[in-house]
C-alpha cells in the first residue's frame, strides 16, 4: 500500500555488524564473553574433579597447536576470497548481513552442540525451539490450534508440508474404513483437509478404547505410512496431483518424485506479466482435474518468488476454495512457500505500515535526482492477510529473517497432523501416548521429517526474534527497506543513461528482487542479447574461471534465465516485446536474465553519506555494457 509512513522506528544501526564491521568492537567483547562464560561452565561442573589436562600434557601438544596455527591460517586467508555479502555492493543471491542477536545465540549454543531431536538431548534449546516457533506461526497467522517447528531450510519444509497434505488426503477413506471395522454408522465428511482431520480426531472420541482405534487404523488398507502409496491409491482409485504456479521453486519436482508421486503429477498454473498466478487459469486447472477424475494432493501459493520475487493471490485462492466447498465440491490443502517472502508479513503486524511517498532520492552521477517508484500495490498486502488461512506455511529465517543457515520453518494450521506423521524410537520415547496428549506434545524430532538438527540454529532465531519483533517496530522496518531499495534500482535501470544500450526490466518489483536486461538501442538477435548479458554476469561476479581477487570486484550481481519449458511464451509475451525479440527466439533460447536481491540494510545509510551505492552500481552496468556493444 502506499500511505505514509507512521512514525515506526527506523533501522536499528546495532542490529547488524555494518558495513565496515562498525560494531566490531563490543560485539567481538560479547563473543569474548560468551566463549569464557561457557569454558567456566565446564569447570565449575563438579571441580574437584580436577584436570585431566596438565601442563606437561599440554606442554607435550603443543606440535599439534603449530599445525592447528597453520591451518586455521590457511582457513582464514582462503576465507577472503567469499563474497562479501555484508556489502551493499552486493546486489546477488539472497544472502547478506547476519543479525549479531543471530550470531550470538548461534556461537553460544554452538558450544554446548545440542542436538534438537528431543528434550532428552536438548532441554534447553528444544524449549527455544518451541518458543520461537509459536512467535514464527503467530506472525505467519497461525493461531495456538496449530504447530510449527524449526528445520534445515525451505526444501525440506516445502517436502514435509507435502508429505502431510499426502497423510490428509486418504483420511476420508481410512476414516471410512476404521468406521466400518469399528461397527460405527457411516458418517458425511465435509469435502476439505479441516473436515477429514476432524473426522480422524473424532475416531478416538468415539467410545472404543483408543488400542482399540489404533489397532483398526493400523490395519486399515488406507494406512499410507504402512502400506505405502502406491498401494493405497490403486485401491482406492487416488490419482493425486499437485497445483504450482509457472514460478515454482525447483523443490516441488524433487518433493514429488521422492513422496512417489512423480514428477508427471505437476499441474503448472500460468502466471501473469507480474508473474504472479493467475487465477482464472487456476479455476481452469482445478476443474479439468474434477472432470479427469484426479484429486488435488495442494495448491502451491508461492508467497515471494525466488526469481523475481512476486507474490501470489493468495486471498483469491482462498475465496475460490470457499466457493468451491459452499457449492459442494471438494476443497483442497493450500501451502504457502514463503521461505523467501514469509517475512514481509511483519509489516502488517500489528497494523500495515505501508510503503511511504512513491518517490526516492538518488545521486546519479553526480546529480541530486527524484526517482518515481513503482512500489507494490494493494494486492501483495491483501494476499498476505489471509496468510494464516493456509493448511501449511514455509519459512526461512536463514534467508530474510538474517539468521546464519542452516534455518527453515514450517507451520501448520491444525497440530491434529501430528500423530499422522509421528515416528518412534525406543530411546527417544518409551511409551506410547495417546491421541490428545500427541496433539499437544512439546517433542518435535517424531513428527517432523527431520531428525537431528542444531539447537545452535533454535537459539540464533530466538534471540534474534526477542531482540527485533517480527512486527512494525523491528523487523517490519527492514522489510520495508528493502522493498523500497528495489524499486529503487528498478526506477533507477529505467533511466535511460546510454547513446548505445538499455536496461529492461522483467516487471515492476514484488518485492524485492530485481530482474533485468541490458540489450542494443540498435537492436540485436537473442543470441547477441543473452551474450551481452552472460558477459556482464561473468563481470559482476566471481565464477570458477572468473575473478578470485574479491577485493578487486566492485560489485555483484547474479542470474537466472526464463526457459520455454518453465514460462509459457504467452507469459513473458510484453517482456519479450520490449525486449525486440520473437517468440521463436524465446522458445529456441530462452532469456538470460541479471538477478539482484536487495536485502542488504545500508542503501539509505549510504545515501545520507552522499555515497549512492544502487546508482552507482547501474552507472557502472551501463557502463560494462556500452563497452560490450
Amino acid at each position: 500500500p502506499h500511505d505514509t509512513l507512521k512514525g515506526v522506528s527506523e533501522i536499528n544501526p546495532s542490529w547488524f555488524a555494518g558495513p565496515k564491521a562498525e560494531n566490531a568492537e563490543w560485539f567481538s567483547r560479547v563473543l569474548e564473553r560468551i566463549a569464557w562464560d561457557y569454558y567456566f561452565w565446564r569447570r565449575n561442573y563438579f571441580p574437584k574433579d580436577g584436570a585431566v589436562l596438565n601442563s606437561r600434557v599440554q606442554r607435550e601438544n603443543e606440535e599439534f597447536r603449530d599445525v592447528f596455527e597453520d591451518q586455521l591460517t590457511e582457513l582464514l586467508g582462503r576465507l577472503k576470497g567469499d563474497c562479501p555479502f555484508y556489502s551493499p555492493r552486493y546486489a546477488g543471491h539472497m544472502l547478506a548481513e547476519q543479525t549479531l542477536p543471530s550470531i550470538a545465540g548461534y556461537f553460544a549454543t554452538m558450544l554446548y552442540n545440542p542436538n534438537n531431536v528431543s528434550s532428552e538431548s536438548s532441554p534447553v534449546t528444544l524449549e527455544l525451539e518451541l518458543e520461537v516457533s509459536r512467535t514464527i506461526a503467530t506472525m505467519l497467522g497461525h493461531d495456538e490450534a496449530g504447530w510449527a517447528h524449526l528445520c534445515s531450510g525451505g526444501t525440506a519444509a516445502n517436502i514435509e508440508a507435502l508429505w502431510v497434505a499426502r497423510s490428509v488426503l486418504v483420511l476420508p477413506h481410512l476414516v471410512r474404513d476404521v468406521r466400518a471395522k469399528l461397527g460405527l454408522p457411516e458418517a458425511t465428511v465435509e469435502p476439505s483437509p479441516h473436515a477429514a482431520l476432524a473426522a480422524y480426531a473424532g475416531l478416538y472420541d468415539s467410545g472404543f478404547p483408543e488400542p482399540t482405534v489404533r489397532r483398526a487404523i493400523h490395519e486399515s488398507p488406507a494406512n499410507l505410512a504402512n502400506r505405502g502409496s502406491a498401494a493405497v491409491f490403486g485401491e482406492f482409485g487416488i490419482r493425486p496431483i499437485l497445483i504450482v504456479p509457472e514460478t515454482h521453486h525447483y523443490c516441488f519436482g524433487k518433493a514429488m518424485d521422492l513422496l512417489g508421486l512423480g514428477r508427471d503429477a505437476l499441474r503448472r498454473v500460468r502466471v501473469d506479466a507480474d508473474f504472479r498466478m493467475d487465477i482464472r487459469d487456476l479455476e481452469r486447472t482445478l476443474n479439468q482435474a474434477d472432470l479427469d477424475g484426479e484429486q488435488v494432493l495442494a495448491v502451491v501459493a508461492v508467497m515471494g518468488t525466488t526469481e523475481e520475487g512476486a507474490i501470489d493471490p493468495l486471498d483469491q485462492i482462498v475465496a475460490l476454495r470457499d466457493t468451491r466447498l459452499a457449492a459442494g465440491r471438494s476443497a483442497f490443502w493450500i501451502h504457502a512457500d514463503g521461505a523467501y517472502g514469509g517475512y514481509l508479513r511483519s509489516m502488517m503486524i500489528p497494523e500495515r505500515i505501508g510503503l511511504g511517498e512513491p518517490t526516492a532520492r538518488a545521486l546519479v552521477r553526480g546529480e541530486n535526482r527524484e526517482l518515481t517508484l513503482q512500489l507494490p500495490e494493494n494486492q501483495a498486502c491483501n494476499a498476505f492477510a489471509v496468510l494464516g488461512d493456509c493448511d501449511s506455511i514455509t519459512l526461512d529465517p536463514h534467508k530474510l529473517g538474517y539468521i546464519p543457515y542452516p534455518a527453515g520453518a514450517v507451520s501448520f494450521k491444525d497440530a491434529r497432523i501430528k500423530p499422522l506423521v509421528k515416528q518412534v524410537a525406543p530411546y527417544l520415547q518409551d511409551r506410547g501416548d495417546a491421541f490428545a496428549e500427541e496433539v499437544a506434545s512439546d517433542q518435535v524430532g517424531m513428527f517432523s521429517l527431520e531428525g537431528s538438527k542444531p539447537g545452535a540454529a533454535a537459539a540464533a532465531v530466538w534471540l534474534s526474534h526477542r531482540c527485533i519483533p517480527l512486527d512494525t517496530s523491528g523487523h517490519g522496518v527492514l522489510m520495508r527497506e528493502t522493498i523500497r531499495n528495489a524499486c529503487k534500482l528498478h526506477a533507477l535501470l529505467e533511466l535511460d543513461l546510454s547513446e548505445l544500450c538499455r536496461a529492461v526490466p522483467l516487471c515492476p518489483p514484488g518485492s524485492n528482487i530485481v530482474c533485468y536486461a541490458f540489450v542494443p538501442k540498435a537492436g540485436a538477435p537473442l543470441e547477441t542479447i543473452n551474450a551481452l548479458n552472460r558477459t556482464l554476469y561473468d563481470r559482476l561476479s566471481i565464477s570458477e574461471e572468473g575473478q578470485k581477487n574479491v577485493y578487486a570486484q566492485k560489485f555483484f550481481v547474479s542470474r537466472t534465465t526464463l526457459e520455454p519449458g518453465q514460462y509459457n511464451a504467452a507469459t513473458v509475451s510484453a517482456f519479450l516485446a520490449r525486449l525486440g525479440i520473437s517468440t521463436a527466439e524465446y522458445e529456441a533460447h530462452g532469456v538470460f536474465l541479471l538477478r539482484s536481491v536487495l536485502m542488504n540494510p545500508w542503501y539509505t545509510a549510504s545515501l545520507e553519506k552522499d555515497h549512492d551505492v544502487l546508482a552507482e552500481l547501474v552507472d557502472h552496468l551501463f557502463c560494462l555494457a556500452e563497452g560490450l556493444v
